[in-house]
């Protein structure tokens, strides 16, 4: 009996001791949110305040607002950042009455009345704003100081790049924001080890994967720190698979929670928006002649109308115009003026009749499909159809001359051939074809059958003489060019670069007008050709992803990766039309400095550490060694992984690139100034007055810091908003570098 009653009262004390533990748990949880509201709040109040001003486009506002309008006017668009952004400021215009009716002209016109400025603006901020108690909750969960957490924070409050970035309709904020949902969804995945197919663990696996595919979907950047995480991801898994205690097909469940979780979710979400993004756009706009031919045409208006009843199937006789097909729309084109005499380097032309790739609509653009045994023009009665291995000669329609190619080299790609118009009709005595004679190859006839169509065939043309294809060479020619592209033949039959298609067509016959003949037979629907999604997602990812390679490399403010840690250069987003009120993307610069500083001293600390115990000394516990290690996983190698990739690109820069990377930097700040104070607090712990008077001195130092920080901010905040009225002697007192470029005169 007694027995039976210690056993109880033993019981009863666990369950006390357990109700104890949720009770301090729900209290710990309780302050960190009410730390994490204050925060929240007092951030919001700082990047709200006079939001609306200035009432003028600023910066990329004049894309981002402008493609907000038009999810509005369901109008095509084309840009090289994935939708989810812009889509949320489409969503909130739409909610607020805004008609999509505003023309984006230019940096600095004002918005018209029913723009709601300050509501779109609002997106940004608040999500800039919700970065700061992240931050917090991410040094929380990797298990530092509370103190170290705030210190992150204040810093994230007081850097003058965040704060102007969250005040615009600009994407860095939002995905700022998914960049830290998914590294807290990974920290408390890490915590949940024992727990695994629970629901708190699936749901921080999702969280992991949505974030990454939501920061993925607003800029391509959010790449980089999702990578980070499934690398972490793969490498805890790794690490699972030592354990033999756990059976094959649990182990199998593990890698398919993570897999399903941590890419496919992802995948599906981006590949969902992008339903969503084309079910939207569903009628014809400026920006479609970076689409093909065939997209345009599923369009309504644009393309769809100018081909709506032209015939279909290309005839010997057919009059065209020949699109290529992969890259930047450019139309096969020739005009009258040949090659120079000589090319660069003395190196002799034909001197015959220049082809070009023209990027333009223009009637030097037609050409007219000839059969080669034939010199009748018109297109016969019933049409002959031009078919999948069809020789063909194409005669230019305004200075009719044949497309031509022969043993020249090309006039900038030296190692292909010249392709020219020439007159002759080039003879050769049956000893080899002539060189304007063309094979037409069908790439996808097996979609789109062996007849030469207009718009959806994509088509090869083979010059029979060489067995070289027509293709583009991506080099732009010189000024007796006029700049156009560079049209060749090359020995690499089955490249991208070489596919062309058909896009507009007419019929012509003796004594008949074009209408009349276009009217006949063969017509395409009168309704717009229809694209599958797949289509159509596959060819916008093509485009974006070969398009962001074509950016101008020479810009007033852009920059490289090398003038971002120390702020060399400043980005100009708005000047008022009298230059007195300016803002300017630039960084808190001692933060800046500090931050860089703090990434050198963790890398060298870490690095003193590893050959110390390589040496088998052990210079910290294996607590604080660990933890030491996560900063260093997790927030160095967010830093890294947003920054490095950088130094890959060839194509124009700025500072808000740094932006993503920038973040991590002061969380690595925070964390370092925590790890000193660990060290000197573990140095000193013998000693209780030494370790007092150490701790003092740091945090007296710390806030001295803070007070510093705080003041830059202070100063330079009136550069980030708009609202203050400078003159030039205050400009001179602002310009902390020389290579800054302030805007003095317009």
């Amino acid at each position: 009996m007694e027995k039976k009653t210690e056993k109880l009262s033993s019981e009863d004390s666990k369950c006390q001791k357990e109700k104890g533990l949720q009770s301090t748990h729900s209290k710990t949880v309780l302050a960190h949110g009410c730390v994490q509201t204050t925060l929240f709040a007092i951030t919001l109040v700082l990047r709200e305040r006079e939001i609306e001003k200035p009432n003028e486009i600023v910066f990329d506002e004049l894309f981002f607002g402008k493609y907000a309008g038009f999810y509005i006017k369901n109008t095509f668009f084309y840009d090289l950042n994935p939708p989810l952004g812009k889509m949320l400021f489409a969503l909130v215009g739409y909610l607020c009455g805004y008609t999509g009716d505003f023309v984006y002209e230019n940096i600095g016109k004002e918005y018209d009345a029913n723009v709601p400025v300050w509501q779109m603006r609002l997106i940004p901020a608040i999500c800039g704003s919700l970065v700061v108690p992240l931050a917090y909750q991410v040094f929380i969960e990797m298990g530092l100081r509370q103190g170290t957490a705030v210190l992150a924070s204040f810093i994230i409050i007081c850097d003058n790049s965040l704060h102007t970035q969250s005040r615009f309709m600009l994407m860095e904020s939002m995905m700022q924001m998914f960049n830290l949902l998914s590294l807290i969804g990974y920290l408390k995945f890490r915590k949940l080890k024992n727990r695994p197919f629970s629901p708190a663990w699936f749901t921080c696996l999702a969280v992991m994967g949505l974030s990454w595919g939501c920061s993925l979907s607003i800029k391509y950047g959010g790449f980089f720190t999702g990578l980070l995480i499934l690398v972490l991801v793969v490498r805890d898994f790794w690490e699972l698979l030592d354990d033999k205690t756990i059976p094959d097909f649990t182990m199998w469940l593990h890698f398919l929670s993570r897999l399903v979780m941590v890419v496919v979710l992802p995948v599906l979400f981006y590949v969902g928006l992008f339903y969503i993004h084309f079910a939207l756009l569903t009628k014809s706009g400026v920006y479609d002649g970076n689409m093909s031919s065939k997209f345009q045409a599923s369009l309504e208006g644009g393309l769809a109308a100018i081909t709506r009843g032209q015939p279909q199937h290309i005839a010997y006789g057919s009059q065209i115009t020949i699109r290529h097909s992969y890259g930047k729309p450019c139309w096969l084109h020739s005009h009258a003026f040949n090659y120079p005499k000589y090319y660069e380097g003395k190196r002799g032309s034909s001197q015959q009749q220049q082809v070009t790739c023209y990027n333009f609509k223009d009637p030097n653009n037609w050409w007219v499909v000839k059969h080669p045994d034939k010199d009748d023009l018109n297109v016969d009665e019933p049409p002959v159809h031009v078919k999948h291995g069809d020789i063909v000669q194409l005669l230019h329609g305004k200075t009719g001359r044949y497309l031509n190619s022969h043993d020249v080299g090309a006039p900038v790609s030296n190692h292909h051939q010249e392709v020219s118009c020439y007159i002759d009709f080039n003879f050769t005595n049956g000893r080899v074809p002539p060189q304007n004679w063309w094979k037409v190859d069908i790439i996808n006839r097996d979609s789109e059958g062996d007849t030469w169509k207009i718009i959806t065939s994509q088509v090869r043309f083979i010059h029979l003489n060489t067995s070289q294809v027509l293709k583009t060479s991506g080099k732009i020619l010189p000024e007796w060019g006029f700049s156009q592209n560079e049209v060749v033949t090359d020995t690499n039959i089955g490249q991208e670069t070489a596919m062309w298609n058909a896009e507009e067509h007419r019929y012509t016959k003796s004594g008949e007008t074009a209408e009349k003949a276009s009217n006949k037979g063969n017509l395409i629907p009168t309704q717009p050709t229809q694209l599958s999604f797949w289509e159509k997602f596959k060819e916008l990812q093509v485009k974006m992803l070969y398009t962001r390679h074509d950016a101008d490399l020479d810009h007033r403010y852009g920059s490289t990766p090398l003038d971002w840690p120390l702020m060399y250069k400043n980005v100009a987003y708005w000047a008022a039309s009298n230059v007195k009120r300016q803002i300017h993307l630039l960084g808190n610069p001692l933060l800046y400095c500090t931050g860089t500083l703090a990434l050198l001293t963790y890398c060298a600390v870490l690095l003193f550490y590893l050959l110390r115990r390589q040496r088998d000394i052990r210079d910290l516990p294996e607590a604080m060694w660990q933890q030491f290690v996560l900063v260093g996983e997790l927030l160095l190698g967010g830093f890294l992984v947003n920054f490095v990739p950088y130094f890959m690109q060839d194509r124009t820069m700025f500072l808000h690139h740094y932006l993503p990377g920038v973040l991590f930097k002061f969380m690595v700040l925070a964390a370092v100034i925590d790890h000193v104070y660990s060290v000197l607090n573990y140095i000193t712990q013998h000693n209780r007055l030494a370790n007092q008077v150490s701790k003092f001195t740091f945090v007296a130092a710390v806030l001295v810091w803070c007070s510093a920080v705080y003041h830059q901010f202070d100063k330079y905040r009136v550069l980030n908003q708009g609202t203050t009225i400078l003159t030039p002697d205050h400009l001179q007192k602002l310009q902390w570098r020389e290579s800054w470029d302030f805007v003095y005169s317009l």
